[in-house]
């Protein structure tokens, strides 16, 4: 019999960082965007966006999040991060996401912008662990996660990636930066595989220790920066959040650490980002030295509602 985790779910139309209807104090101001941007689902039909009107609407949704006072689930909050991923994820020319990506406006707010999708995410998280462990049924609460396919659907995806360019399936695996809701380690646990889970925030490493051994799953959650781990030869996969090291920098030097203590052949798995989805994640350039010195073999741009492209990279001997 399959696990709720296995199940699939309906999909919604929300923000991929979404955390439902929970209203802040206060009440809900109205939503200051240009009255031109429309919250697309994403679709197969390229978008009539030009270049200029595309940069506008991304610049004013990074101005309208910097100004919340709180990134905490919540219809405004949900209404922002659904029309930026939008804009992320609808198929365009490659000319014109070049020339959007190349506009000193939108480079200068990038780092920001990611900053701020970073703790949208956290902050939905968070809410929805939090949810799921109060709930008298924890397994039918997660159910009304609406995000709980697109991690199915990633993680399949990564598995069977893994499972495809390595000599064997892996056995046992490390998730570096797995958060308070780790379910990418729970999935991936239901492919067989013994999975170890750290995240460098205490809060993180509290709650999805609880999720996971209330979700009933052999996943282990553990304190640790990615940094400072040690001996990791016993693992056959090493995976690393794409929320670990949103430059660049620490991005290769966390995959370097990785590298250096992992056993040749071994794998790394990367999250990274492609075309306009780098707004929502640091993109991994595998040509240009971000891989920390790995042999890079597989790179995966999903064109579906997953968000992360998967960067797949072996321990030189």
């Amino acid at each position: 019999m399959s696990s709720p985790l296995d199940r699939p779910v309906p999909r919604t139309a929300t923000r991929p960082f979404s955390g439902g209807g929970s209203a802040r104090p206060g009440g809900e101001r109205p939503l200051d965007l240009p009255s031109r941007l429309a919250v697309r689902a994403c679709g197969t039909e390229r978008s009539p966006d030009s270049p200029s009107g595309l940069i506008a609407d991304i610049l004013a949704l990074h101005d309208a999040l910097a100004a919340e006072p709180s990134l905490e689930p919540g219809p405004r909050t949900d209404a922002l991060f659904t029309a930026l991923v939008a804009l992320a994820v609808a198929p365009r020319a490659p000319q014109e996401v070049d020339a959007v990506l190349a506009d000193p406006r939108l480079t200068e707010r990038l780092p920001d912008l990611r900053a701020l999708c970073a703790t949208g995410e956290y902050a939905l998280e968070r809410a929805w662990a939090h949810r799921v462990l109060a709930a008298d049924d924890p397994h039918a609460e997660l159910e009304s996660f609406p995000y709980l396919q697109n991690y199915r659907d990633l993680t399949r995806i990564e598995y069977h990636a893994v499972a495809g360019h390595a000599p064997r399936a892996p056995r046992r695996a490390l998730f570096v930066g797995a958060g308070p809701l780790p379910l990418s380690a729970l999935l991936l646990a239901r492919h067989s595989v013994r999975v170890d889970a750290v995240d460098v925030d205490p809060e993180a490493v509290e709650l999805g220790g609880r999720f996971a051994a209330t979700l009933g799953d052999d996943v282990r959650v553990a304190a640790g920066d990615v940094l400072e781990l040690g001996d990791l030869g016993d693992y056959d996969l090493v995976c690393v959040a794409a929320l670990v090291g949103l430059d660049p920098d620490l991005k290769a030097a966390a995959l370097a650490h990785v590298r250096a203590r992992m056993r040749p052949g071994a794998i790394v798995l990367a999250r990274s980002a492609h075309s306009l989805r780098g707004l929502l994640y640091p993109v991994l350039e595998v040509a240009g030295g971000d891989l920390g010195g790995l042999d890079p073999v597989a790179v995966l741009h999903p064109h579906t509602d997953v968000v992360n492209s998967v960067v797949l990279a072996r321990v030189p001997a």
